[in-house]
């Protein structure tokens, strides 16, 4: 489920686009802000998969909000101002709804959001945003903020979330976590081989590098292949 904010200073606005979204099963609001300072706060507390932003805020605007945050969740600007498209999506923004928000298509752009039944994972960053198709993932490790998704044509894409919230959209099977740090594709491996120390070397059939687990997540691992 994709864990949101709603940032826009008309009440009306935000009351009308959290109807919309909570009509959905895809969305948690988290919270939301009508001003900046609300905005970091609801952020830096809750560290949302994605921003539901208005451009122009009282005496600030939505580009400013996105300079000041050091986490960096999906941007979906929601706005009545449709002269800021072309600087929306030079940072990135997932998509550009325009005011009154058509119910249609929020839900597009809630496709594009939310990985399942084939679909994609938005991976955010400072330097931008890159889309990588969930069935191609074949290992997520959990490194402090973030988490590296190793997938053949991606070996070290780092993803600012948690690897519980990376969980909660990923299918299960074939996605099972044989540890608190990782979570392995059951279908992408080829073979395990065991190794000194009650270890397994796990290998893939896709050309990813193989990986050592010690001996609580190679019981694990067994377990769900079996």
């Amino acid at each position: 489920m994709l864990r949101a904010v709603i940032v826009d200073d008309e009440a009306p606005a935000r009351r009308y686009l959290r109807r919309l979204l909570d009509a959905t099963a895809s969305v948690r609001i988290e919270g939301e802000a009508a001003t900046l300072e609300q905005a970091r706060r609801l952020i830096r507390d809750h560290q949302p998969d994605v921003l539901f932003l208005d451009v122009m805020l009282a005496h600030e605007t939505g580009f400013d909000l996105l300079q000041q945050i050091d986490h960096t969740p999906s941007v979906v600007f929601v706005t009545a101002h449709s002269d800021y498209a072309t600087q929306a999506f030079d940072i990135e923004a997932v998509d550009y709804l325009l005011k009154p928000v058509n119910p249609e298509r929020l839900a597009q752009t809630l496709a594009r959001l939310k990985p399942q039944n084939g679909g994609y994972l938005s991976t955010r960053s400072k330097s931008g945003t890159r889309v990588i198709r969930v069935s191609d993932l074949t290992v997520a490790l959990a490194q402090g903020d973030y988490v590296l998704l190793c997938s053949a044509e991606n070996p070290g894409e780092l993803m600012h979330t948690t690897l519980k919230r990376l969980a909660e959209q990923l299918s299960s099977p074939p996605f099972h976590s044989v540890s608190r740090s990782m979570i392995i594709n059951l279908e992408h491996i080829s073979h395990l081989v065991h190794r000194p120390g009650s270890q397994v070397e796990v290998f893939f059939t896709n050309g990813v590098q193989p990986i050592l687990l010690g001996r609580t997540a190679s019981i694990r691992l067994r377990r769900a292949l079996s």
